[in-house]
């Protein structure tokens, strides 16, 4: 018996140390705003008018000349293109429906102007797109290069990062920075199998925590690291090609949320923000040639009816913080034109007005 315990010891203590290890590792950059080389305020944008538009909910520039247009899901289309400089009507394609070509929801991940290549993903079936924009403006319609179904346990209102053929990196749902409500999961991201479901479900996990968690993360273009810009705190963690954390930037205002677990009736335990808060960090980002930028609201308190401006944060592909820019409202649904010269974005008052295009002068 006293050999047993010796040996649990040993192991518990094994494990402490591995722990411990990890997080010295790790490269911990703590900023603030005086970090910047610069510090530029973006106001009186450009209004791009389109009187055609359905219903949008967001829009992207692609290759500094069309306008991709995401419509809201009652549109008998999902998505619609324009003419950035004719402000012309090109083509309209995705269909909302369950037949061949179509898609209950319809959400565009275009987050760099490398390539004419990009992703549409249907939350409700679990299906992610592989589409083509030249394709699209030849055709006059969609034409799917590939697609694959990824695991019920991604979190949906999270980025998919494509590896190879067979593989992605998603973003567990059931993931939570805190050892109390963290379900014994130690990191939010993994690698998947495409068209391979989970093995778990609800019922082998205490809280539900995907209201509360995720990030936008993407491959540095330089390094290929794994960028993970957090929603909910204003942390960047980054990781290298086997997913161990090697580095974070933590910044500029510490927002570190706490959590409460809610009393409910329902079979799992739902967990929210503490003291009725509601964390929102980085809500966006694009990435350029040489710079990644990054959409950070920065604020406990959201309110829906009155949106508050945000601020655009530009890093270089080393994490090198190059400018700061403060923008004069709240914007969303970011792209920079090649030269980096021009921000095109949405914009909206509060949630319940329809959005408008955007463009600021960046230089």
């Amino acid at each position: 018996m006293k050999n047993v315990l010796i040996v649990l010891l040993l192991v518990v203590f094994i494990a402490i140390s591995s722990c411990t290890q990890q997080e010295e590792s790790v490269d911990r950059v703590v900023f603030s705003r005086e970090t910047f080389g610069s510090h530029i305020y973006l106001n009186n944008p450009y209004e791009i008018v389109i009187d055609s538009l359905l219903n949008p909910a967001n829009f992207i520039v692609m290759n500094d000349s069309v306008l991709v247009v995401g419509n809201q899901d009652n549109c008998e289309y999902l998505l619609e293109i324009y003419s950035l400089n004719t402000r012309q009507f090109l083509v309209r394609f995705v269909a909302k429906g369950s037949g061949p070509n179509e898609m209950s929801t319809c959400a565009v991940n275009i987050h760099s102007n490398a390539s004419t290549e990009f992703y549409l993903q249907d939350i409700n079936t679990q299906l992610y797109y592989t589409v083509n924009l030249d394709s699209i403006l030849k055709n006059n319609r969609l034409q799917i290069l590939s697609r694959f179904k990824y695991s019920s346990e991604i979190l949906s209102t999270a980025d998919l990062c494509l590896l190879d053929s067979n593989h992605y990196i998603g973003y567990n749902m059931w993931y939570l920075d805190s050892k109390e409500y963290g379900n014994h999961i130690s990191s939010p991201l993994h690698i998947y199998m495409k068209n391979e479901e989970s093995k778990k479900g609800i019922n082998d996990f205490e809280y539900f925590v995907a209201s509360i968690n995720g990030a936008h993360f993407f491959k540095n273009p330089l390094t290929n690291d794994i960028w993970a810009a957090d929603m909910h705190s204003d942390v960047i963690r980054i990781y290298d090609d086997s997913l161990t954390q090697i580095r974070s930037l933590e910044g500029p205002d510490n927002l570190k949320p706490q959590y409460t677990q809610k009393q409910s009736n329902a079979p799992i335990n739902f967990i929210a923000f503490a003291n009725d808060l509601d964390y929102r960090t980085y809500s966006d980002y694009f990435i350029t040639d040489k710079h990644i930028y990054l959409v950070y609201e920065g604020n406990k308190h959201s309110d829906l009816k009155n949106l508050n401006p945000v601020e655009i944060f530009k890093l270089d592909f080393d994490g090198n913080f190059i400018c700061d820019y403060k923008l004069d409202r709240y914007v969303y649904s970011i792209s920079i034109d090649k030269s980096e010269k021009f921000l095109y974005c949405a914009s909206r008052k509060s949630v319940m007005e329809p959005p408008v295009i955007l463009k600021y002068m960046l230089k």
